[in-house]
């Protein structure tokens, strides 16, 4: 039958060659059938239509599956597929090997034939490097060639020419050429479009709308978005265009020798020459419909003899000036242009009207180089917009591949080069100037500018300020020096003067030599509280005088403004005073201040303040315990000792002094619970010379107490939200604390609290939504977006906070069809698994409700078998044992965090009455199962399954092997099985209805 059948790869259009892909099959399949369905609704007469529905036949009768489905099957389509494909590429090979041969025929290909030809077969080209070679190496002649080359319309073309004369252009490449300097006859038809674009753009944006010459551009634009659309079109154009010149010279010969009404050889040989000079290089063509045109009109012609039509074929054209000459000239008889030079971006020696034959404009070299000799003179003078306009305009035209390079291309990126390094460097000096100008330093702008080239930006505008600036700094100066400026009236001219000019030198250096007048009242003292430094002093009699404040560390008074070790500059202010925020790394030590008048970067002599030592207090910390109070405490580094004291709230008894040691804590046990105490810590520095001082004292309170249970556990419960108005409802219990008062956080996810955290209420504050009330507290949900969420129980109690076991909540499905069983010594517990669930906790207890598995003493986690429906666990149990109480929750990770569901509950209650049970197998006989009761026994309806890894765990799992009758068992009691083709079964026995399950406890044997 497989033989009547296609193949089911080439069918499908699967690679026989690739790796078996299951998923790339199933999509293969369905597109094909969506695409068959389509076309069955066709007309009914079409070929296409009737297979298409004899391929659905193949998907309904599940032929394809079969086949593709089945491994041996489809290794035998596979094996087919690759040999019906090895024949039909050597069929195309051969093809492809007679099309060239019959096309070589002519003498040469036509581009478009070698363009068909490279997309018909390029699997073929790509499995046969000979045949590509072949193909790559044949002579491409130009589609002029034929006699029948397609042109464009005779109107249109006569519109292209018409408006070229109107703009004075000769050709659409030339007017394209003004906008985009590297437009030629090869360019991209991409370049070409764009170009137009660019064409109306620059017409439609001139305001002289009349110019007839602008109309013409702007139609030229549109007739060249038209006639390079295709390359088709672009083909026409070129023929059209080209036998159209070809047809003016010839127009132009018959009206030159319209009264001889002949042609010599001589005259024709001029007429071809003058054709190959305007870039017609097809000598063939021209002679022919030279010819034409004369036999129409009876002239008679004496055709040039062949070796001289030879020699004009083989003569070359120059790029530069169109002149032709001798195959064996090395440069332009006409220009001087050196014609042998190879093409810098194809590296062949094939010099044309214009360039090289591959489309590089090998004419526009001298162009190219006068750009960049403009570009290299714009830069000299500083005129970088426009040498970045001319360098543009060279780099588009000499544009070579990126695997090429010649002394041009080197120029062009050494100009570039420069260019770039001559705008940083300019940026630089604006950058310089801009700081300069806004420091008021206008001496150093000058001289910046005066030495910048003169196309520097804006140069001559801030070099007059700058210069104005000078001349106004240098008359305050010069009136300053005047022997009858009094003293003060000199020190304001050369003030205002360095106002005017900050880096006027002379004038700085004037003023330095006046005396300034030393700061009075300086003083020092540390603040209240902190170890900050304030110092002050009085007003100078000399106006708009700066200070500058020093400190030194020791007895000794700064001398400098300098900073030296031990020494700091700390401000510089037009006020009278300045506030040390530094010294805490210099507390303990003595510390002088001093304080200097500063004029225009002179300094005057220092005024002193009286040394200040800075004492901070030591850093106290209390806990609080069960009758004690641990203290402990961090002193500054140059402390010398602390002195700790206990003051009872509310009391009024004098402060207890408290004996330390030298550690750095001590417990203080001589306290009562539940009172509030005051500690003070005091911290002394011994000071040379000075004697001992003492900090102010920090302060603790503290209250000892017997230590809190921790909050929780917490218990979830969830319940269906009322009236609507919520999409999810939790209920939350635990047990109340003996003191204080409990509060519930609800925060997203992990949260940010943990458990153990503990501090007072002012400073631990947890994040998320506050739940308060007595249990259980109900959380009624409005946005179940992220689905889990964390329960922080939170104890307040004398000032403080306490968190407890966080219970981590998931929203997710729960487990459903929840059974349990009792087996002898275990209860076997199963569910359904929820499609999301993995992971489940099982909660269990003997005795009293249970309402959250978290909160059993050891539950059982449990993980889902990939891809088991049903999960389940064995929990051991006692013989005295009369029911279990179960929790089955969901666990789902998070953040790397376990979270819980709220969990199914059920009460498994144990029967009173019991029964064992065993499946015998023998070889090669029926199995039967074994029911043994000590005492008659009537038993409801029963169902026996198997699995063949592990017993069944509910109804619903495993395989369904027998159902039996209700019977009395006395004794033993046998039952016949079906004899099953697996042997390997794993057997449990149930009762038929689970309601029937607490009259019956089954015991495998």
């Amino acid at each position: 039958m497989t033989g009547d059948l296609p193949n089911f790869f080439t069918l499908l259009e699967l690679d026989p060659n690739a790796p078996w892909d299951e998923m790339a099959y199933q999509r293969a399949l369905c597109d094909a059938e969506r695409r068959w369905t389509r076309q069955v609704s066709g007309p009914q007469s079409l070929p296409s239509t009737a297979a298409a529905r004899r391929h659905l036949d193949l998907i309904r009768s599940k032929a394809i599956q079969k086949v593709m489905e089945d491994d041996a099957a489809r290794e035998a389509a596979r094996k087919r597929a690759k040999a019906e494909k090895i024949a039909l590429l050597a069929a195309r090979r051969k093809e492809l090997q007679d099309r060239l041969d019959l096309l070589v025929r002519r003498g040469h290909l036509l581009p478009q034939e070698v363009n068909s030809l490279r997309e018909s077969f390029a699997d073929v080209l790509a499995d046969h490097p000979g045949l590509a070679k072949r193909l790559s190496k044949a002579t491409v002649g130009p589609a002029g060639n034929d006699k029948t080359a397609p042109r464009l319309d005779p109107s249109v073309t006569d519109q292209i020419r018409d408006q070229l004369r109107n703009a004075q252009a000769l050709s659409l490449y030339d007017v394209l050429k003004t906008v985009d300097s590297r437009i030629t006859p090869h360019s991209p038809r991409e370049l070409l479009i764009e170009a137009a674009d660019a064409l109306y753009r620059r017409e439609q944006s001139r305001k002289n709308k009349t110019d007839p010459a602008i109309k013409a551009r702007k139609d030229l634009s549109g007739l060249a978005k038209r006639v390079f659309a295709t390359d088709e079109l672009r083909e026409r154009h070129d023929t059209s265009m080209r036998l159209a010149g070809l047809e003016e010279l010839i127009a132009w010969l018959l009206e030159v020798l319209r009264e001889a009404k002949a042609v010599s050889g001589g005259q024709v040989l001029a007429f071809l020459e003058k054709a190959r000079t305007k870039g017609f290089d097809d000598v063939d063509l021209a002679l022919r419909l030279l010819r034409e045109n004369l036999a129409k009109r009876g002239w008679a012609i004496e055709l040039p003899a062949t070796e001289a039509e030879d020699r004009l074929r083989h003569l070359v054209q120059c790029p530069r000036c169109a002149q032709l000459n001798e195959p064996s000239s090395e440069v332009c008889l006409m220009c001087a242009f050196e014609l042998r030079e190879p093409c810098p971006a194809c590296g062949a020696v094939k010099p044309g009207y214009g360039g090289c034959l591959c489309g590089f404009p090998l004419g526009q070299r001298d162009t190219v180089l006068n750009l960049i000799a403009q570009a290299m003179e714009a830069l000299d003078s500083g005129r970088l917009p426009t040498a970045e306009r001319l360098l543009e305009q060279a780099e588009r035209i000499w544009r070579l591949p990126r695997d090429r390079d010649d002394q041009i291309a080197a120029k062009l990126r050494d100009t570039r080069a420069r260019l770039a390094a001559t705008s940083q460097s300019i940026e630089q000096t604006q950058e310089m100037i801009k700081v300069l100008m806004e420091a008021g330093k206008y001496a150093g702008v000058r001289d910046l500018l005066r030495a910048a080239p003169g196309g520097f930006p804006d140069r001559e505008t801030h070099l007059q300020q700058a210069e104005a600036r000078v001349r106004q700094a240098r008359k305050l100066y010069e009136a300053a020096l005047r022997p009858e400026t009094p003293l003060g009236r000199r020190v304001e001219f050369l003030r205002e003067a360095l106002q005017r000019c900050e880096d006027f030198e002379a004038a700085r250096t004037e003023l330095t030599r006046i005396p300034l007048e030393t700061p009075r009242a300086v003083r020092a003292e540390v603040l209240t509280s902190t170890t900050d430094v304030l110092v002050r002093w009085e007003h100078s009699t000399e106006p708009g005088i700066s200070y500058i404040v020093v400190r030194r560390t020791g007895l000794d008074a700064p001398e400098s403004v300098e900073e030296l070790p031990g020494q700091r500059l700390l401000c510089q202010v037009g006020g009278l005073s300045c506030r040390d925020r530094t010294t805490d790394e210099y507390a303990g030590l003595p510390l002088t201040y001093a304080v200097f008048a500063v004029r225009s970067g002179a300094h005057s002599a220092p005024g002193v303040a009286a040394s200040v030592v800075v004492t901070p207090d030591p850093e106290l910390r209390c806990q609080a315990g069960d009758g004690q109070v641990k203290l402990t405490w961090e002193l500054s580094a140059h402390a010398e000792g602390v002195a700790i004291s206990r003051r009872t709230m509310g009391a009024s008894e004098a402060p207890v002094v408290l004996e330390t040691t030298g550690e750095s804590f001590l417990i203080d046990s001589d306290v009562t619970n539940g009172v509030r105490y005051e500690y003070t810590a005091r911290a002394s520095y011994v000071i040379q010379g000075l004697g001992t001082f003492w900090s102010e004292g920090g302060k603790e309170q503290a209250i000892p107490s017997r230590p809190l249970a921790p909050p929780g556990p917490l218990t979830i419960t969830s319940s269906p939200p009322q009236f609507k108005l919520a999409v999810h409802r939790v209920g939350i219990r635990f047990p109340e604390p003996e003191r204080g008062e409990m509060r519930i956080f609800r925060q997203d996810g992990v949260g940010t609290s943990n458990e153990g955290d503990q501090g007072p209420e002012a400073i631990l504050r947890p994040a998320g939504t506050e739940l308060s009330g007595h249990p259980p507290v109900i959380d009624a949900y409005y946005d179940v977006a992220s689905g889990f969420f964390s329960y922080v129980p939170v104890l307040q109690a004398d000032g403080m906070r306490y968190v407890g076991k966080l219970r981590r909540y998931a929203i997710r499905e729960e487990v459903s069809g929840l059974q349990g069983e009792f087996g002898g010594p275990v209860l076997q517990l199963g569910w359904i698994w929820p499609d999301a669930g993995e992971r489940a906790l099982v909660g269990h207890r003997t005795s009293g409700e249970l309402l959250d598995a978290t909160t059993a003493d050891r539950p059982l986690p449990v993980t889902r078998v990939s891809g088991e429906r049903v999960g389940g666990c064995l929990i051991p149990v006692g013989p005295g044992d009369t029911g279990m109480y179960v929790v089955v929750a969901v666990v789902v990770e998070r953040d790397g965090v376990d979270f819980m569901t709220a969990g199914v509950r059920g009460h498994i209650v144990r029967p009173r009455v019991l029964v064992n049970y065993r499946v015998e197998q023998a070889n090669g006989r029926r199995p039967t199962l074994t029911l043994i009761a000590t005492e008659p026994v009537g038993l409801p309806t029963l169902e026996l399954r198997g699995r063949p890894d592990r017993p069944p765990r509910t109804r619903e799992d495993g395989t369904h092997v027998k159902a039996i009758d209700p019977l009395i068992v006395t004794g033993t009691s046998t039952v016949p099985l079906p004899k099953l083709g697996d042997q390997r079964l794993r057997y449990r026995l149930f009762t038929a209805s689970p309601g029937e399950a607490s009259t019956v406890e089954l015991v495998p044997l």
